[in-house]
């Protein structure tokens, strides 16, 4: 209670959230359990232990229990191609036949992104977009391969629950999985479901609507701590296990990929549906340990589970906060509590003397990447080091390629068999495999596992150029609801390498394969979008994963005095640009959306309408952002 007490309220008076809530369950019985904080600042309600929040990708073990639950009843075998119970799911890549119901859990598909967006109200069908967005896409790396976090798995899931079961997935865990552990406070988001919800105040003390996650499967169900120890009990031996003996053991194994087996320690994610499966710490003392977090736009959520002691822990916060470093602490101090055997802290390492580095690593030499952009490895023999340069972006001509004064971004010095950055203290070595060449991290601080961080890519012999000039271009969103929250999308700038002609860099970096297309480069990184260019009202428009963008050649440029905006029978968001700073004033459509972003380089937003009122004073070259319905009107006035 001490330690769950000190770090909460520390997290919260630091700004790292605004309200939590905390459950521990030892044997089967809730022995604490605690909500911090205003659940609603205005009616001054504290959050109870009744009180509900988002629980995201936590989300995710409810579809791993869903699946194993049709599986013990003889409806499907997790070892099942993905299209016998989903015939209707295509993909450009033949591949995606082998990809099986096993591979959604471990995250080892292969499939390229995340393809949902969190909002404020129930919009669309995500279901048919992630089957639309499927059939243009390929594989990132053959099915079973290795182990990328993964949401459109789990949506594929849901649809195969779905099915096999003949029920709404909500319904069939309300069902199945709920109302047998006593799980009476959980149920969709908050935002479907209501009731007693812990709201969201960001930074400013701004309160947002209640938050919508429609993607049940990958991270759209609500919870308490309370409930989501209940549902780690059903887990140990002697709790209320709801699967059979079989899939039990199933869900608490490893399930490893080709890839593992060429890090030099444990990898993350190869598990069923878990973050992990094992931690080495717990493992030197005999435990078992599995968890699972949970992240949204509003909510952080963890859950910890030593199964073999019948112990759980779960934390949740509304706000960006490290809830598995909550459960953890938490965890720690149960165990000396009970005199268990805690994980032993690593002692720190001294890096030794810089060593010479071998001459099959200075191979390693070239362009890399990571989720987000490219960089140049080289290397120092002189000093024994690596040096990472992030590549200038822009094909500027007459720029030196490689500026003597350039500073790079991480030097790592070769000692004992890895390369050590001795400022942070990470340990660094190459791995290279089907899947390609790596820079792995080792050891990452609490999971103690080896991290692919970046992946090496070849100079392109015959560099291909795309069909526009896409260098610093800016795109504008075209098909986002008037209720999303993804506004760091809205706005997006495609770049190119001068060192590095044929690739573009747009939601990852992407290799130029014709002029209106470009293939995803980053195979061995999370959520990334081929990017493609096609060609719709006489405008260019680019799309990646399910976003679609236009160039700033659709702007409105706003007048002084009233503007009239419309939004088109297609119902794309529309854009307006003000030429000079003044104070805007607007009237929207009761469901559309006005969001105002700065004109810089970088642009910011300024002023939302789900969170804003009243008029705004906006710099001159700001950007209007207009979403309703088709049809609607925006009346804009300008000083």
């Amino acid at each position: 209670m001490k330690t769950a007490r000190e770090f909460i309220w520390k997290t919260i008076i630091s700004g790292g959230g605004n309200a939590a809530s905390v459950a521990v369950m030892d044997g089967g019985k809730i022995v604490y359990s605690e909500g911090f904080g205003p659940a609603e600042r205005a009616s001054n309600t504290p959050v109870g232990t009744d009180t509900r929040f988002n629980i995201g990708s936590t989300s995710k073990m409810f579809a791993a229990v869903g699946v194993l639950l049709l599986a013990d009843e003889g409806k499907l075998r997790i070892d099942d191609p993905v299209v016998k119970h989903i015939p209707e799911f295509t993909m450009k890549d033949p591949r995606y036949r082998d990809i099986t119901v096993r591979m959604l859990f471990n995250h080892s598909s292969g499939l390229p992104g995340s393809t949902f967006s969190f909002g404020y109200r129930a919009d669309g069908d995500h279901q048919a977009l992630l089957l639309e967005t499927l059939s243009e896409a390929r594989l990132k790396h053959a099915p079973g391969e290795m182990s990328i976090y993964c949401n459109d798995g789990f949506t594929l899931a849901e649809m195969v629950i779905e099915r096999l079961s003949g029920k709404k997935f909500a319904d069939f865990v309300a069902e199945r999985i709920f109302k047998p552990l006593d799980m009476n406070d959980s149920g969709e988001s908050i935002g479907v479901a209501g009731g007693k919800i812990a709201e969201f105040y960001d930074n400013e003390g701004k309160i947002y609507p209640p938050e919508v996650v429609t993607v049940l499967g990958a991270g759209g169900l609500s919870s308490t701590p309370e409930d989501l120890c209940r549902f780690g009990d059903s887990f140990t031996p002697g709790g209320r296990n709801i699967l059979s003996g079989p899939s039990l053991a199933e869900i608490m194994k490893q399930q490893p990929t080709p890839f593992s087996a060429l890090l030099k320690g444990d990898a993350i994610l190869e598990a069923f549906g878990w973050d992990y499966a094992l931690l080495p710490a717990y493992r030197t003392n005999g435990y078992q340990v599995v968890g699972k977090s949970g992240g949204t736009m509003c909510y952080s959520t963890n859950l910890q589970i030593l199964p073999g002691e019948r112990l759980a822990v779960a934390a949740i916060f509304s706000g960006h906060v490290s809830a598995d470093e909550a459960t953890y602490r938490i965890m720690d101090a149960l165990l000396k509590d009970k005199g268990l055997p805690r994980p032993a802290s690593d002692p720190v390492k001294k890096s030794g003397e810089p060593q010479p580095v071998p001459e099959e690593l200075l191979q390693k030499a070239g362009y890399y990447v990571n989720g987000e952009k490219a960089f140049r490895f080289s290397f120092d023999t002189g000093k024994h080091e690596l040096h990472i340069h992030p590549l200038p972006e822009g094909p500027e001509e007459g720029m030196e390629a490689h500026p003597a004064e350039e500073k790079p971004l991480l030097s790592l010095v070769y000692t004992g068999g890895s390369f050590h950055d001795r400022e942070k203290k990470n340990s660094y070595y190459f791995i290279t495999g089907d899947s390609g060449t790596f820079l792995v991290v080792e050891k990452i601080p609490r999971f103690e596992a080896d991290i692919p961080v970046f992946q090496k890519i070849e100079p392109v012999e015959d560099p291909g150029s795309m069909s526009v000039n896409v260098d610093g271009k800016l795109w504008l969103i075209r098909n986002m609801s008037a209720f999303d929250q993804l506004s760091e999308v809205f706005l997006m700038r495609s770049a190119l390498y001068r060192e590095l002609p044929g690739y573009v860099q747009f939601f990852g970096v992407n290799k130029i394969e014709t002029p209106d297309f470009a293939a995803i480069a980053a195979t061995g990184f999370r959520d990334q979008g081929e990017f493609r260019l096609f060609m719709k009202n006489g405008n260019v428009q680019a799309k990646a994963m399910q976003f679609i963008y236009s160039g700033k050649e659709i702007l409105t440029p706003l007048a002084p005095g009233k503007n009239t905006v419309a939004i088109a029978p297609e119902g794309d968001n529309e854009w307006a640009a003000v030429p000079d700073e003044c104070t805007l004033s607007f009237e929207k459509p009761v469901g559309g959306r006005v969001i105002v972003f700065s004109g810089e380089e970088e642009p910011e937003p300024l002023y939302d309408s789900i969170t804003d009122s009243g008029d705004i004073n906006v710099p001159g070259g700001a950007l209007l952002f207009l979403a309703g319905n088709p049809g609607e009107i925006f009346e804009i006035t300008v000083p």
